[in-house]
Parts: structure tokens; sequence; C-alpha cells
């Protein structure tokens, strides 16, 4: 099993080097044993600083050795997949053949405007750039016509390190979504708000459009994590944050018009108390090493997760950051190493 994680952009503004902190979490990572990290993506959101991910992953890559980077998500409708190829191409020839592009839709009203484009065109988009951008990595041209994108037959510069190209890893939870990442990825991303029930369920739809396009499946299922010594530690340190980030997607749910029926969603929604073993329970891995172990455990019994990504409480300082990487790297991650290997 991978091991990935979310790196939050700690931006210190008086410091020589503004970003010294995410520098050193993600070499901490590295020497963890985290296999990758990844950043978000969005445009015209000024609390989200990943409008160019692939700008920050080259710093990253200039600083570690072989932690491998991932957009998770990378919003595809709306750029031009001639330069995604170059930028992810660039990243993996720089990082010598570390880099890994997730890619989602997106959702934001606002962004599909600024950039003078169509919220319902977005599948379209996604798909051709995607077949365009596999076509080009693949055959070392680009040479598309769609309805959206009109590309002559031209190089395909620079050619990427890993052969025959970077993985591409879809998100998306629609049964569309789940055809696009079998046909179109080398990799699904599921969300971190279903269960694991749902998830499970998701993960057969998947892997039966895989079979259907003689794709092999790889599941990427991201998750709020937190660890600590003892329970109460993590319910001090971990839980309100984690609760306070779930709460305000499901207000974001209702919003919109969708229904909520998770009890301990309902609960949190009426104010009423959860426990964090109660909010836990097949939506997170946070508690002792021994609860983690056990949560991972479940997650890649139950829907076949071949790599975890953890979604740590940002609000941590660097130090609380790096203890908990830490803590995960020795005393989570050799149970599943050494199964591994002990399976190959």
């Amino acid at each position: 099993m991978k091991f990935g994680l979310r790196i939050p952009l700690l931006h210190d503004p008086e410091a020589e080097d503004p970003f010294h902190r995410t520098y050193l979490l993600c070499q901490e990572a590295e020497a963890a044993g985290f296999d990758f990290v990844t950043l978000t993506h969005h445009s015209f959101t000024p609390e989200c600083q990943t409008s160019a991910p692939f700008v920050t992953f080259a710093a990253l890559a200039a600083r570690t050795r072989k932690l491998r980077f991932a957009t998770c998500i990378f919003l595809l409708p709306l750029h031009h997949p001639v330069a995604v190829a170059e930028q992810v191409a660039s990243l993996d020839v720089i990082s010598n053949g570390r880099a890994i592009l997730g890619v989602g839709l997106g959702y934001r009203d606002y962004e599909f405007e600024g950039f003078g484009l169509s919220l319902k065109d977005r599948g379209a988009r996604a798909n051709e750039s995607l077949t365009a951008i596999r076509g080009a990595w693949t055959t070392g041209r680009f040479n598309f016509q769609g309805k959206h994108f009109q590309i002559a037959d031209l190089p395909a510069v620079p050619i990427p390190v890993q052969q025959p190209h970077p993985p591409i890893w879809v998100g998306g939870l629609s049964e569309p979504a789940l055809n696009r990442a079998a046909r179109l990825g080398d990799g699904w991303i599921s969300d971190n708000m279903a269960l694991l029930d749902d998830v499970a369920t998701m993960a057969e739809t998947y892997r039966t459009h895989c079979a259907e396009a003689g794709t092999r499946p790889f599941l990427v299922v991201p998750r709020n994590a937190g660890i600590g010594h003892t329970r109460a530690q993590v319910t001090r340190e971990w839980f309100p944050s984690a609760a306070e980030f779930h709460l305000g997607y499901v207000k974001a749910y209702l919003e919109s018009g969708l229904e909520i029926t998770d009890p301990v969603y309902l609960k949190m929604l009426a104010g009423e108390s959860v426990t964090v073993e109660e909010f836990t329970r097949d939506r997170a891995i946070a508690g002792t090493p021994e609860d983690c172990i056990r949560q991972i455990a479940a997650w890649r019994d139950r829907c076949g997760a071949d790599a975890m990504l953890f979604l740590l409480n940002e609000e941590l300082p660097v130090d609380g950051l790096v203890d908990t990487v830490r803590l995960f790297g020795r005393e989570v991650f050799p149970t599943f190493t050494d199964q591994s290997r002990q399976s190959s």
C-alpha cells in the first residue's frame, strides 16, 4: 500500500525563504516513508494559494529525492491540454520521473466564469483533454481534433521521464467519473467524505469499468487523518478541526440541494455532541497507532485501497505536523510495508 500526504502551503512572508516550513514538512514526509504528497488546485480563491501547483512542485522536487508529486486534484477543464501536458512533463523531467497528474472536473461556478467557460461543458472538455494528453505522451506528438480542442500535428516537448507516461489519476463519484477513470486514467481518486461501504460500492463499479476497458485498477482513498499516543490527545488536537472540515462540506451540500442522511452529520447539524469514535468509524483514520493500523487495514480489505491520502489538521503548528508525520512513519507504515514485502 502507498501512503500520501496533502501538503499545506505554510507561507511565512517575513522569512527569507517564505515556504521553508512547507519544504521541511515534505522532507519529513519523505524521511517518514510517505510515497507521495499532493497539492490542491483552485483559481480566483484567496484562501487557496495553489493556482499553479506544478510550479510549487518543482520547488519541492529540488529539495527531495524520492517523494512523488500528485495534483489532487487539478481542474483539468479550465486549461488547454497542451499547457497541462507540457507542465506535467516538465515537472517529470525536473524531478526525474516523480510527477503524477491527478485531475477532476471542478464545481465552483466562479472559476469557470473567470476562464470564460461553461460549467456544463466540463465533462466533455476533460474527456478530450485526457485523450489528447495521453496521446501526446504516448506518441511524442500532439494531433487531436475534437469539439473543444483542435491541436495540429506537432511535437510534444518535453518527453516525460516516466514511460509510457506519468500516471493519470481521475477523481469523481458519479458513474461518468468512474467510467472516465477506468477508460482514460491510471487510477481513481475517491473523495474524503463518503463512508467505507459507499466507497467500496463505487470501487466495485470502477473495477467493472476497468475490466471492460482492459485497464488495471488503482484506487486512491483520501481521508482526514490524525494520530496520537492516546485517544484523548487525538480528541483534543485533531477532532475539532476534522469535524469543522466535514461540517463545512455538509452545509455546502445542503445549499446545493443535496439530501443529508448520515446520522452523524445530522447530529452535528443539530448541534448535538458526537464522539470522536462515532465520527471516525468508517470515515477517517484517527486514534492511536493501533487504531490507525486497524482502520487502514479495513479500507484495504473492504474496498481494495491501493493508496491512502492523509489530510492532517493543517491548523497545527509545523512542529505538530512533523510529529504527526513521524508517528505515522514510525508506528503505522511498517505494518503495511512488512506485509507487502512478505506477499511479494
